[in-house]
Protein backbone atom coordinates (compact mmCIF):
# COMPACT_ATOMS: atom_id res chain seq x y z
CA UNK A 1 0.00 0.00 0.00
CA UNK A 2 1.30 3.44 -0.91
CA UNK A 3 0.48 6.09 1.69
CA UNK A 4 0.21 9.57 0.25
CA UNK A 5 1.07 12.49 2.53
CA UNK A 6 -1.82 14.38 4.04
CA UNK A 7 -2.44 17.62 2.13
CA UNK A 8 -1.17 20.57 4.08
CA UNK A 9 -3.59 23.44 4.52
CA UNK A 10 -2.10 26.73 3.33
CA UNK A 11 -1.65 29.30 6.06
CA UNK A 12 -2.92 32.21 3.95
CA UNK A 13 -4.99 32.33 0.77
CA UNK A 14 -3.93 35.53 -0.97
CA UNK A 15 -6.62 36.60 -3.44
CA UNK A 16 -5.81 39.19 -6.10
CA UNK A 17 -8.83 40.55 -7.99
CA UNK A 18 -8.34 42.20 -11.38
CA UNK A 19 -10.59 43.70 -14.02
CA UNK A 20 -8.49 44.94 -16.95
CA UNK A 21 -5.69 47.49 -16.24
CA UNK A 22 -3.05 44.86 -17.01
CA UNK A 23 -0.01 47.05 -16.28
CA UNK A 24 -1.44 48.00 -12.87
CA UNK A 25 -2.10 44.32 -12.19
CA UNK A 26 1.48 43.39 -13.12
CA UNK A 27 2.86 45.93 -10.63
CA UNK A 28 0.62 44.44 -7.96
CA UNK A 29 1.69 40.86 -8.71
CA UNK A 30 5.38 41.81 -8.92
CA UNK A 31 5.18 43.38 -5.47
CA UNK A 32 3.28 40.37 -4.15
CA UNK A 33 5.92 37.91 -5.35
CA UNK A 34 8.73 40.12 -4.05
CA UNK A 35 7.35 40.66 -0.56
CA UNK A 36 5.33 37.50 0.14
CA UNK A 37 6.60 33.96 0.77
CA UNK A 38 4.92 31.49 -1.57
CA UNK A 39 5.85 28.47 0.55
CA UNK A 40 3.04 27.62 2.95
CA UNK A 41 0.62 30.07 1.31
CA UNK A 42 -1.52 29.97 -1.82
CA UNK A 43 -2.05 32.63 -4.47
CA UNK A 44 -5.50 32.86 -6.08
CA UNK A 45 -5.79 35.20 -9.05
CA UNK A 46 -9.36 36.17 -9.93
CA UNK A 47 -9.86 37.53 -13.45
CA UNK A 48 -13.13 39.43 -13.26
CA UNK A 49 -14.10 39.10 -16.93
CA UNK A 50 -11.18 41.16 -18.25
CA UNK A 51 -10.99 41.90 -21.95
CA UNK A 52 -7.25 42.68 -22.10
CA UNK A 53 -4.40 40.22 -21.57
CA UNK A 54 -5.18 39.48 -17.92
CA UNK A 55 -6.28 35.89 -18.54
CA UNK A 56 -3.07 34.89 -20.32
CA UNK A 57 -0.96 36.75 -17.77
CA UNK A 58 -2.60 35.00 -14.81
CA UNK A 59 -2.19 31.62 -16.50
CA UNK A 60 1.53 32.32 -16.92
CA UNK A 61 2.21 32.70 -13.19
CA UNK A 62 3.60 29.39 -11.95
CA UNK A 63 2.33 28.15 -8.62
CA UNK A 64 -0.72 30.39 -8.62
CA UNK A 65 -4.31 29.29 -9.13
CA UNK A 66 -6.27 31.34 -11.68
CA UNK A 67 -10.04 31.76 -11.50
CA UNK A 68 -11.47 33.17 -14.72
CA UNK A 69 -14.96 34.68 -14.59
CA UNK A 70 -16.75 34.98 -17.92
CA UNK A 71 -17.93 38.52 -17.24
CA UNK A 72 -17.34 41.35 -14.81
CA UNK A 73 -19.50 40.51 -11.80
CA UNK A 74 -18.36 43.51 -9.76
CA UNK A 75 -15.70 43.59 -7.05
CA UNK A 76 -17.74 42.10 -4.21
CA UNK A 77 -18.82 39.10 -6.26
CA UNK A 78 -15.29 38.75 -7.62
CA UNK A 79 -13.89 38.58 -4.10
CA UNK A 80 -16.59 36.07 -3.15
CA UNK A 81 -15.34 33.85 -6.00
CA UNK A 82 -11.86 34.05 -4.49
CA UNK A 83 -13.25 33.26 -1.05
CA UNK A 84 -15.03 30.19 -2.42
CA UNK A 85 -11.76 28.92 -3.90
CA UNK A 86 -9.66 29.60 -0.80
CA UNK A 87 -8.24 26.73 1.25
CA UNK A 88 -6.07 28.68 3.72
CA UNK A 89 -6.66 29.25 7.41
CA UNK A 90 -6.52 32.97 6.68
CA UNK A 91 -7.54 34.95 3.62
CA UNK A 92 -6.27 38.26 2.24
CA UNK A 93 -8.49 40.00 -0.29
CA UNK A 94 -6.48 42.46 -2.40
CA UNK A 95 -7.45 44.62 -5.38
CA UNK A 96 -5.07 44.93 -8.32
CA UNK A 97 -4.54 48.64 -7.63
CA UNK A 98 -2.50 47.85 -4.50
CA UNK A 99 1.27 47.50 -4.29
CA UNK A 100 2.44 45.23 -1.48
CA UNK A 101 5.33 46.23 0.77
CA UNK A 102 7.88 44.62 3.09
CA UNK A 103 6.49 42.65 6.04
CA UNK A 104 2.87 43.32 5.21
CA UNK A 105 1.89 39.70 5.78
CA UNK A 106 3.72 38.93 9.07
CA UNK A 107 2.46 42.23 10.48
CA UNK A 108 -1.18 41.43 9.71
CA UNK A 109 -0.75 37.88 11.01
CA UNK A 110 0.71 39.18 14.28
CA UNK A 111 -2.20 41.56 14.66
CA UNK A 112 -5.01 39.11 13.94
CA UNK A 113 -3.49 36.37 16.09
CA UNK A 114 -3.23 38.72 19.07
CA UNK A 115 -6.93 38.35 19.92
CA UNK A 116 -9.34 35.57 19.01
CA UNK A 117 -12.19 38.10 18.94
CA UNK A 118 -10.80 39.92 15.90
CA UNK A 119 -12.91 39.55 12.77
CA UNK A 120 -10.68 41.24 10.25
CA UNK A 121 -7.76 43.63 10.14
CA UNK A 122 -6.65 46.06 7.47
CA UNK A 123 -3.50 48.16 7.02
CA UNK A 124 -3.19 51.83 6.13
CA UNK A 125 -2.31 53.36 2.79
CA UNK A 126 -1.37 56.59 1.07
CA UNK A 127 -4.80 56.89 -0.54
CA UNK A 128 -7.75 55.76 1.58
CA UNK A 129 -10.64 57.30 3.51
CA UNK A 130 -11.96 56.57 7.01
CA UNK A 131 -8.89 58.04 8.80
CA UNK A 132 -6.73 55.15 7.58
CA UNK A 133 -4.27 57.24 5.60
CA UNK A 134 -0.56 56.95 6.41
CA UNK A 135 1.62 59.71 4.99
CA UNK A 136 5.14 58.63 4.10
CA UNK A 137 7.57 60.90 2.20
CA UNK A 138 8.38 59.56 -1.28
CA UNK A 139 8.40 60.63 -4.91
CA UNK A 140 8.86 57.30 -6.70
CA UNK A 141 7.70 53.75 -6.12
CA UNK A 142 11.28 52.77 -5.30
CA UNK A 143 11.40 55.42 -2.58
CA UNK A 144 7.98 54.28 -1.38
CA UNK A 145 9.25 50.72 -0.88
CA UNK A 146 12.23 51.97 1.13
CA UNK A 147 10.02 54.15 3.30
CA UNK A 148 7.53 51.30 3.80
CA UNK A 149 10.30 48.89 4.80
CA UNK A 150 11.47 51.34 7.46
CA UNK A 151 7.91 51.96 8.65
CA UNK A 152 6.42 48.44 8.65
CA UNK A 153 7.43 47.23 12.10
CA UNK A 154 4.78 45.44 14.13
CA UNK A 155 3.59 47.79 16.88
CA UNK A 156 0.42 47.06 18.91
CA UNK A 157 0.33 50.73 19.97
CA UNK A 158 -0.71 51.50 16.40
CA UNK A 159 -3.61 49.06 16.35
CA UNK A 160 -7.03 50.68 16.61
CA UNK A 161 -10.44 49.10 17.04
CA UNK A 162 -12.89 50.62 14.58
CA UNK A 163 -16.62 50.71 13.92
CA UNK A 164 -15.94 50.23 10.22
CA UNK A 165 -12.89 49.58 8.07
CA UNK A 166 -12.07 50.36 4.48
CA UNK A 167 -10.20 47.17 3.55
CA UNK A 168 -6.99 48.23 1.89
CA UNK A 169 -6.58 44.50 2.43
CA UNK A 170 -9.32 42.49 4.09
CA UNK A 171 -7.40 40.02 6.24
CA UNK A 172 -9.51 37.49 8.10
CA UNK A 173 -9.83 33.88 9.10
CA UNK A 174 -11.30 32.25 6.00
CA UNK A 175 -14.02 30.40 7.86
CA UNK A 176 -14.94 33.59 9.72
CA UNK A 177 -15.45 35.39 6.40
CA UNK A 178 -17.59 32.51 5.19
CA UNK A 179 -19.48 32.46 8.49
CA UNK A 180 -20.74 35.99 7.94
CA UNK A 181 -21.53 35.20 4.30
CA UNK A 182 -18.77 37.02 2.47
CA UNK A 183 -19.67 40.21 0.68
CA UNK A 184 -23.33 41.09 0.06
CA UNK A 185 -23.83 40.82 -3.70
CA UNK A 186 -26.31 43.71 -3.65
CA UNK A 187 -23.36 46.08 -3.40
CA UNK A 188 -22.42 45.26 -6.98
CA UNK A 189 -20.33 48.38 -7.56
CA UNK A 190 -18.29 47.79 -4.42
CA UNK A 191 -19.10 51.04 -2.64
CA UNK A 192 -20.61 50.57 0.83
CA UNK A 193 -19.93 46.85 0.55
CA UNK A 194 -17.03 47.48 2.93
CA UNK A 195 -19.32 49.31 5.35
CA UNK A 196 -21.79 46.45 5.13
CA UNK A 197 -19.24 43.73 5.80
CA UNK A 198 -17.86 45.74 8.71
CA UNK A 199 -21.30 45.93 10.30
CA UNK A 200 -21.89 42.21 9.81
CA UNK A 201 -18.56 41.25 11.39
CA UNK A 202 -19.27 43.41 14.43
CA UNK A 203 -22.84 42.23 14.77
CA UNK A 204 -21.55 38.65 14.69
CA UNK A 205 -19.45 39.50 17.77
CA UNK A 206 -16.07 40.27 16.18
CA UNK A 207 -13.78 43.28 16.38
CA UNK A 208 -12.36 45.28 13.49
CA UNK A 209 -8.75 46.40 13.83
CA UNK A 210 -6.94 49.04 11.81
CA UNK A 211 -3.31 47.94 11.64
CA UNK A 212 -1.72 51.38 11.59
CA UNK A 213 1.74 49.82 11.80
CA UNK A 214 1.57 48.65 8.17
CA UNK A 215 1.65 50.74 4.99
CA UNK A 216 0.43 49.56 1.58
CA UNK A 217 0.53 51.65 -1.59
CA UNK A 218 -2.82 52.31 -3.26
CA UNK A 219 -3.00 53.73 -6.78
CA UNK A 220 -6.51 54.99 -6.15
CA UNK A 221 -9.70 53.43 -7.44
CA UNK A 222 -9.06 52.55 -11.07
CA UNK A 223 -12.59 51.38 -11.95
CA UNK A 224 -15.08 52.86 -9.45
CA UNK A 225 -14.70 56.37 -10.87
CA UNK A 226 -16.21 55.20 -14.15
CA UNK A 227 -19.18 53.61 -12.35
CA UNK A 228 -19.73 56.78 -10.33
CA UNK A 229 -19.97 58.85 -13.49
CA UNK A 230 -21.99 56.40 -15.56
CA UNK A 231 -24.23 54.77 -12.95
CA UNK A 232 -24.29 57.18 -9.97
CA UNK A 233 -22.96 54.15 -8.11
CA UNK A 234 -21.98 56.00 -4.94
CA UNK A 235 -25.48 57.25 -4.19
CA UNK A 236 -27.09 54.02 -5.39
CA UNK A 237 -24.93 51.98 -3.03
CA UNK A 238 -25.43 54.44 -0.17
CA UNK A 239 -29.19 54.01 -0.53
CA UNK A 240 -28.89 50.20 -0.58
CA UNK A 241 -26.99 50.39 2.70
CA UNK A 242 -29.58 52.73 4.24
CA UNK A 243 -32.45 50.50 3.11
CA UNK A 244 -30.74 47.51 4.74
CA UNK A 245 -29.81 49.08 8.10
CA UNK A 246 -31.85 52.25 8.47
CA UNK A 247 -28.52 54.03 9.03
CA UNK A 248 -26.53 56.42 6.87
CA UNK A 249 -23.00 55.11 7.22
CA UNK A 250 -21.50 58.55 6.48
CA UNK A 251 -23.55 60.79 8.76
CA UNK A 252 -24.17 58.26 11.54
CA UNK A 253 -21.20 55.89 11.31
CA UNK A 254 -18.16 58.18 11.28
CA UNK A 255 -16.42 59.54 14.38
CA UNK A 256 -16.56 63.25 15.11
CA UNK A 257 -12.82 63.83 15.28
CA UNK A 258 -13.24 67.37 16.61
CA UNK A 259 -14.90 65.94 19.71
CA UNK A 260 -12.26 63.24 19.96
CA UNK A 261 -9.54 65.91 19.91
CA UNK A 262 -11.37 67.87 22.63
CA UNK A 263 -11.45 64.75 24.77
CA UNK A 264 -7.76 64.11 24.12
CA UNK A 265 -6.95 67.66 25.23
CA UNK A 266 -8.54 66.92 28.62
CA UNK A 267 -6.94 63.53 29.01
CA UNK A 268 -4.75 62.73 31.98
CA UNK A 269 -3.00 59.39 32.63
CA UNK A 270 -5.11 56.89 34.54
CA UNK A 271 -5.11 53.10 34.59
CA UNK A 272 -8.87 52.67 34.91
CA UNK A 273 -11.18 55.02 33.03
CA UNK A 274 -14.97 55.26 32.85
CA UNK A 275 -16.61 56.90 29.83
CA UNK A 276 -20.30 57.70 29.40
CA UNK A 277 -21.42 58.34 25.81
CA UNK A 278 -24.87 59.83 25.22
CA UNK A 279 -26.55 59.94 21.80
CA UNK A 280 -23.40 59.09 19.84
CA UNK A 281 -25.24 57.23 17.05
CA UNK A 282 -23.60 53.80 16.61
CA UNK A 283 -20.64 54.68 18.84
CA UNK A 284 -17.85 55.65 16.44
CA UNK A 285 -16.79 58.76 18.39
CA UNK A 286 -16.55 57.20 21.88
CA UNK A 287 -14.82 54.13 20.42
CA UNK A 288 -12.17 56.38 18.86
CA UNK A 289 -11.52 58.01 22.26
CA UNK A 290 -11.57 54.65 24.03
CA UNK A 291 -8.93 53.37 21.62
CA UNK A 292 -6.81 56.47 22.28
CA UNK A 293 -6.99 55.85 26.05
CA UNK A 294 -5.90 52.24 25.59
CA UNK A 295 -3.01 53.35 23.39
CA UNK A 296 -1.95 55.71 26.16
CA UNK A 297 -1.70 52.83 28.62
CA UNK A 298 -5.12 52.63 30.27
CA UNK A 299 -5.53 49.00 31.27
CA UNK A 300 -9.31 49.23 31.67
CA UNK A 301 -11.67 51.54 29.78
CA UNK A 302 -15.35 51.00 30.57
CA UNK A 303 -17.67 52.50 27.95
CA UNK A 304 -21.31 52.99 28.85
CA UNK A 305 -23.58 54.14 26.01
CA UNK A 306 -27.01 55.73 26.24
CA UNK A 307 -29.24 56.42 23.25
CA UNK A 308 -32.79 57.63 22.74
CA UNK A 309 -32.98 55.85 19.37
CA UNK A 310 -33.52 52.13 19.40
CA UNK A 311 -32.05 51.62 15.91
CA UNK A 312 -28.55 52.25 17.29
CA UNK A 313 -28.69 49.73 20.12
CA UNK A 314 -27.54 46.66 18.19
CA UNK A 315 -24.34 48.43 17.12
CA UNK A 316 -23.72 50.14 20.45
CA UNK A 317 -23.72 46.72 22.10
CA UNK A 318 -20.83 45.67 19.87
CA UNK A 319 -18.46 48.36 21.20
CA UNK A 320 -19.76 49.16 24.71
CA UNK A 321 -19.43 47.32 27.98
CA UNK A 322 -22.99 48.49 28.72
CA UNK A 323 -25.60 50.14 26.53
CA UNK A 324 -29.04 51.46 27.47
CA UNK A 325 -31.99 52.84 25.58
CA UNK A 326 -33.82 55.72 27.26
CA UNK A 327 -37.14 57.30 26.37
CA UNK A 328 -37.06 60.37 28.63
CA UNK A 329 -34.32 62.27 30.47
CA UNK A 330 -35.85 61.10 33.71
CA UNK A 331 -34.77 57.55 32.82
CA UNK A 332 -31.12 58.47 33.46
CA UNK A 333 -31.71 58.53 37.20
CA UNK A 334 -32.52 54.84 37.43
CA UNK A 335 -30.37 53.71 34.51
CA UNK A 336 -27.19 55.21 35.97
CA UNK A 337 -28.18 54.88 39.66
CA UNK A 338 -25.89 57.66 40.84
CA UNK A 339 -22.82 56.35 39.03
CA UNK A 340 -20.10 58.87 38.19
CA UNK A 341 -17.69 58.92 35.25
CA UNK A 342 -14.31 60.28 34.27
CA UNK A 343 -15.65 61.54 30.94
CA UNK A 344 -19.11 62.24 29.58
CA UNK A 345 -19.46 62.67 25.83
CA UNK A 346 -22.78 64.04 24.54
CA UNK A 347 -22.73 64.11 20.75
CA UNK A 348 -26.26 64.86 19.48
CA UNK A 349 -29.14 66.85 21.00
CA UNK A 350 -27.39 68.38 23.99
CA UNK A 351 -29.24 71.72 23.77
CA UNK A 352 -32.59 69.94 24.06
CA UNK A 353 -31.24 67.88 26.93
CA UNK A 354 -30.11 71.05 28.73
CA UNK A 355 -33.63 72.44 28.60
CA UNK A 356 -34.82 69.44 30.60
CA UNK A 357 -33.09 70.84 33.68
CA UNK A 358 -31.11 67.67 34.39
CA UNK A 359 -27.47 68.40 35.20
CA UNK A 360 -24.91 65.93 33.91
CA UNK A 361 -22.46 67.33 36.45
CA UNK A 362 -24.06 64.98 38.97
CA UNK A 363 -22.70 62.07 36.94
CA UNK A 364 -19.12 63.36 36.76
CA UNK A 365 -16.34 62.45 39.14
CA UNK A 366 -14.76 65.51 40.81
CA UNK A 367 -11.95 65.48 38.24
CA UNK A 368 -14.24 64.48 35.37
CA UNK A 369 -14.88 66.24 32.06
CA UNK A 370 -18.00 66.87 30.00
CA UNK A 371 -17.61 67.34 26.22
CA UNK A 372 -20.59 68.23 24.01
CA UNK A 373 -21.11 68.94 20.35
Amino acid sequence: MILLPEPVQPLVSIVILAYNHLETTKRCIDSLLLHTPMEGNEFILVNNGSSDGTQAYFDSILGARAVHLLENVGPVNGFNAGMNAAQGKYIALISNDMILTADWLPNLLTCIESDSRIGFVSPGANYVSNYQQINLPFHTLEEMQLQAKAYNHSDPRKWEERIRLMPVILFSQTERLREIGGYDSRFYFGEFGDDDISYRYRRAGYKLIFAGDTFIYHHGSVTTGIDQRQHNSLQVSRQIFHDKYGIDSWTEGLPNMQLVEELKARWSPKASVSLLAINCCIGATPLAFKTFLEQQGASEVRLTSLSNQEKYMVDLRTVSERSFYYETVADLKWLLAGEQFDYILFEHGYSEFERSGVSLANYLLPSGHLVTN
